[in-house]
C-alpha cells in the first residue's frame, strides 16, 4: 500500500512538475470565450497535443489543461465559467535560451 502511494506521489510530481508556479507569474492571455468549458478545453487540447504531452482537468465550473514540450515550454490554461461563457487565463514559461515560440497563445486565441 505505501508503495502504491509513493508511485502515485511521483505521478502526480511528474505531471504538474512543469507547471508548478506557472500561476505566480503574469498569465500571458486573459481573455473571455462565448464557448462552454469543454468544448473550449477540447480544442485547445487537440491543438496543443500535436507538439506537446497534454493533460486535462475539468469540473462543472472550472477546467484546466496544461502542456509541457521537449523545448522545455510548460504552459498552462484554466477556464472559469462566467454567465454565458467561461473566463480564460493562460501562463506560461519557455526556455529563455531559445526563440519565443507563440504557437501555444495563437492556439489558445485561435479557440476563442
Amino acid at each position: 500500500m505505501k508503495q502504491l502511494l509513493a508511485i502515485s506521489a511521483c505521478a502526480l510530481l511528474v505531471a504538474c512538475g512543469g507547471t508548478h508556479g506557472l500561476r505566480d507569474s503574469t498569465p500571458k492571455l486573459s481573455s473571455r470565450t462565448n464557448k462552454d468549458i469543454p468544448t473550449y478545453l477540447e480544442c485547445v487540447r487537440a491543438k496543443w497535443a500535436g507538439s506537446a504531452e497534454v493533460s486535462a482537468s475539468s469540473k462543472s465550473d472550472e477546467g484546466s489543461l496544461s502542456a509541457n514540450d521537449k523545448s522545455g515550454a510548460h504552459e498552462l490554461v484554466t477556464v472559469t465559467a462566467d454567465g454565458t461563457g467561461a473566463q480564460v487565463m493562460m501562463y506560461e514559461s519557455q526556455n529563455a535560451k531559445a526563440a519565443y515560440n507563440p504557437a501555444y497563445r495563437d492556439a489558445a486565441v485561435s479557440c476563442l
